[in-house]
This record gives structure tokens, sequence and C-alpha cells, in this order.
């Protein structure tokens, strides 16, 4: 793999499942999240607790996120 891809100029939540080998029972690449919101909240987290966790925390984010930080002109 080439390394960590997001879409451009698209917010969200984006998950690389990683690889699991089920017979050795190990991870091959870990999961790997990213989290980014159009006002500029970024979170990261790898491993499959921490993808799991950050999926869980960042579900309502739309209702509490604080808005953007400056005024932009109009």
């Amino acid at each position: 793999m080439a390394g960590w891809w997001a879409p451009t100029g698209l917010y969200g939540l984006h998950v690389d499942l990683g690889h699991y080998h089920s017979h050795r029972r190990v991870w091959l690449r870990l999961p790997v999240a990213r989290f980014t919101c159009r006002h500029g909240c970024t979170e990261e987290a790898v491993g499959p607790a921490d993808v799991a966790d950050l999926a869980d925390r960042t579900t309502g984010h739309a209702r509490t996120c604080p808005g953007p930080t400056e005024e932009t002109p109009s």
C-alpha cells in the first residue's frame, strides 16, 4: 500500500479497515481512521479499539461542534 489515502475535500470519518490474518490471528496492517469536519476539527486513531472508539465519539459531532473559530467575511 502506498500510504494513507482520504478523499480530498470530503469531510467525515474515513476508515482503512487494515488486514487481519485469520489463520495466524495477527494484524498484518492495523486499522486506521481519520475524522475531519468542515470547521477544522480533526482526529486520528490507529488500532482496532481506538478506531471503534473514534467512530463512537464522532457519531454526534455535528450536534456539538463549536463551529468555525473565526468570522468569515461574506
